[in-house]
């Protein structure tokens, strides 16, 4: 008994001194804490890099600005701060207690003859943890773009993204596809990012304030994804001033205004909308032309009126689409006390195309005419949603935020003839709605631990509906609708033994009622400073998605994709990521080397290709499977001065295996890429900033058919079948482009302008985005779709200084 009292004494005293202790004592240490913010407006700057010079000691600012080291030696410290798209300050401590600090950041700017000129320093900073890149929005206007800044399109540029998709902004990472990224705003989930048939991203540059992209090997707070995260902030404006500006180009206009809360807070309104339901300017009819699909050339022949691929003769008949877009963002933020922080945040954004026609005429050879009628053809997207926060810092060393969240993606399509057997059409509906509550902390309990761990649950509902139209019939039909609900557990301690060593160590554990199953995923990250500028890094983990985006075969016009909720039918994403790298970086210059191998289980497929009988159910043709990705990318950067930029290669393979599908063998997915290269180039020139992004691409694969043929179905009815070859047996081929850009800003005492001009295609390359198989013809006829050639474009935004 003796014995025991002394063990369970010894053991009491082990947890005081290791937990108790390091939360008040010793006298010798203290706990040093702040807030990082933006000089010019005040606004918190969150992931700034903060470093306790000479103590091996760093860490990153959380989404309202704020950090703290516990246990600091006694002495004078010196604390250096960076930050995307500032200057870097050091801040000198003096001994003894201190009162939390604010800490004003410079945006970098150079002057020229009396006026404030845009930095010429990195736009895109890859980050001291694996496989993270962050960006600063405020300066992508020094990129080549297409009408306004894209955060997306950016993020395209850097290694490990492809960057050769002009048909959409979405992110396909290390072999993932878009789907399988977590993207979020202001904590809230959105599910397809695109506008314009994705040539832009869904979200306004002027309303985001920071992003990270962790492309892999990211930590314990996320899951639901199996390939990355991407997390971005909503500008919150200023918090002393009132601020007005307003952008227009060749195909939106937007406007952000900042309004302060006496100090305490501010709201900010932006929005931005398409005016080519009104005006369609000669930069709209080019993307159209290329995205959007020009149903003139495809109606159009050589027959009476126009001939159609040997069904007959339609009437050439042009065609008007009406279509606009918009999004709307609202972010409240209000800190009651200095402890507290309160926001509210808001999007919207919409995409609606209608491209029915009236009178559409079949000729018969002869040139009689045979029947008119209407075509509907219509298609909407959009996302929408809301999150509300409340952050609380209860000490140095301990803070807890409170999230909740809904978010609301849907897609709607209608395709179809009035009168009967002119064709083939559909009826589609695909939804996705959320709500979500978390709860997270953050404890340091003790010097080199920074313990984060918390509480998170989802509600997914998911339908899709899809009718198939065979003249004036339903040839097909297929409606899935499911909800579920995900309950999460995580922990996870960023530990630092030494100066030279931090580790990561965390587990995330899902419980999900659809299969109730449960789901442990364990996450490793280690990050090694060999030296002053080289560093050694490591990540490994598992991860498992429940809502998946699954691509819908399509042979002769291009796949589409929909969004289902895995289950008993339909089985669980998965993914283990084994990555490994090296950096050298100094003030200037940034090297870089990633290795990944990512073993992928559950992927996904419709496919009709397998088709045995007439009768088969749509339901019957989903196609599960194995996969792996692997690749090595490297990067160059050179961060600093008047000329910046990077250069990055990626070599990579993606293979899938599907079970009954390809003849039992694997095939490369759809998004496989071999090669990419980039090259990206900003100078500063005077008042000028001129910019330069070259890509390069090796061809993605595709599918080539071999026959069509015909079934008969009891009731009498006829299927049009294709026989097609191995599974992206053929590739495209290489993908490259030139855009280049220049930017100018004027300032007066009131108020700024900024001119930007670019080039997108400078060369005009007809690069190919897919092929269409008329198969009705004999031999077969193949068209290329290209995407956007030589396009310039203008845009002017001016606002309050």
């Amino acid at each position: 008994m003796t014995g025991r009292g002394a063990a369970w004494r010894l053991l009491t005293t082990m947890l005081l001194a290791g937990v108790v202790g390091p939360m008040g004592l010793p006298a010798q240490s203290r706990d040093i804490r702040g807030v990082v913010r933006d000089s010019a407006n005040h606004e918190a700057l969150p992931n700034a890099f903060v470093n306790l010079v000479g103590a091996g000691r760093r860490t990153l600012t959380d989404e309202f600005g704020r950090f703290s080291f516990v246990r600091v030696g006694p002495g004078p410290q010196t604390l250096r701060v960076e930050y995307i798209g500032h200057r870097s300050q050091e801040v000198a401590l003096p001994d003894g207690p201190l009162e939390a600090l604010t800490i004003l950041l410079v945006p970098e700017a150079i002057e020229i003859e009396g006026l404030t000129v845009q930095t010429s320093r990195a736009i895109v900073e890859p980050a001291r943890q694996i496989s993270t890149v962050g960006i600063s929005p405020r300066q992508l206007n020094a990129l080549p773009s297409v009408g306004e800044p894209d955060v997306f399109r950016a993020l395209q540029l850097m290694p490990g993204v492809s960057g050769t998709n002009d048909a959409t902004s979405g992110l396909y990472i290390r072999g993932g596809t878009p789907d399988e990224n977590l993207v979020l705003l202001d904590g809230m989930t959105v599910y397809h990012v695109d506008h314009f048939f994705g040539f832009f991203s869904a979200f306004n540059a002027d309303a985001i304030k920071d992003i990270r992209l962790m492309k892999g090997g990211y930590p314990a707070k996320y899951g639901g994804r199996t390939s990355s995260v991407v997390e971005m902030v909503g500008k919150t404006g200023s918090n002393d001033s009132y601020n007005l500006s307003a952008g227009v180009n060749l195909l939106s206009a937007r406007a952000v205004t900042e309004v302060p809360l006496g100090g305490k807070g501010s709201w900010l309104l932006s929005l931005r909308r398409s005016y080519t339901d009104v005006i369609r300017t000669g930069l709209y009819d080019r993307i159209f032309s290329a995205v959007g699909g020009q149903e003139e050339s495809t109606l159009a022949g050589s027959g009476p009126g126009g001939g159609f691929r040997g069904r007959g003769n339609f009437a050439s008949q042009t065609l008007v689409p009406d279509f606009y877009f918009y999004d709307l963002n609202s972010k409240l933020t209000y800190a009651p006390t200095q402890e507290d922080v309160v926001a509210v945040s808001l999007y919207s954004g919409k995409d609606n195309l209608d491209q029915s026609s009236a009178g559409q005429t079949l000729f018969a050879p002869d040139g009689r005419e045979l029947v008119t009628s209407d075509r509907i053809d219509k298609s909407n997207w959009g996302n929408a949603g809301a999150s509300g926060r409340w952050s609380r810092r209860w000490g140095s060393r301990f803070t807890s935020d409170v999230l909740a969240a809904y978010s609301r993606y849907y897609s709607e399509g209608n395709r179809s003839n009035a009168a009967g057997g002119l064709g083939q059409g559909f009826l589609e509906d695909n939804r996705v709605e959320e709500a979500r509550f978390r709860l997270d902390n953050q404890w340091q309990p003790a010097r080199g631990h920074d313990i984060s761990f918390g509480w998170e649950t989802t509600h997914s509902e998911v339908g899709y509906a899809f009718q198939q139209l065979r003249g004036d019939s339903v040839g097909g039909s297929l409606d899935l609708g499911s909800d579920g609900l995900l309950t999460s557990l995580y922990a996870e301690d960023q530990w630092s033994p030494a100066g030279w060593l931090d580790l990561t160590v965390g587990v995330r554990n899902t419980w999900y009622d659809q299969t109730g199953g449960t789901y442990l995923e364990p996450r490793l990250a280690a990050d090694l400073q060999v030296s002053d500028r080289w560093f050694l890094k490591a990540a490994w983990g598992r991860y498992h998605q429940f809502v998946k985006r699954v691509e819908n075969e399509n042979i002769q016009q291009g796949s589409r994709d929909f969004w289902v909720l895995a289950g008993d039918n339909l089985p669980l994403a998965y993914a283990e990521h084994r990555i490994a790298g090296i950096t050298y970086e100094d003030d200037v210059v940034l090297l870089d080397a990633e290795a990944y191998d990512k073993v992928l289980d559950g992927v996904s497929q419709f496919s009709t290709r397998a088709r045995s009988r007439p009768d088969q159910e749509l339901t019957e043709f989903f196609l599960s499977g194995t996969g792996r990705a692997r690749g090595i990318e490297f990067l160059a950067q050179k961060k600093r001065g008047r000329l910046t930029g990077w250069v990055s290669y990626t070599l990579s393979r993606v293979d899938y295996d599907l079970v009954g599908f390809n003849n039992d063998e694997s095939f490369p997915a759809s998004q496989d890429q071999r090669h990419e290269l980039k090259v990206v180039g900003v100078y500063q020139l005077g008042r000028w900033t001129f910019g330069s992004t070259w890509v390069f691409g090796s061809g993605k694969p595709y599918t080539v058919p071999e026959a069509q043929y015909t079934l008969t179905t009891l009731d009498g009815r006829e299927l049009s079948l294709i026989h097609v070859g191995e599974k992206n047996g053929d590739r495209l081929p290489a993908y490259h482009r030139l855009d280049v850009s220049a930017t100018r800003r004027f300032e007066s005492r009131r108020l700024f302008y900024e001119l930007d001009l670019s080039i997108f295609n400078l060369y005009g390359r007809s690069n190919i985005w897919y092929r269409q198989f008329d198969l009705s013809q004999s031999p077969m006829l193949v068209t290329d779709v290209t995407t956007l050639g030589f396009t310039p474009s203008i845009g002017l935004r001016v606002g309050l200084r």
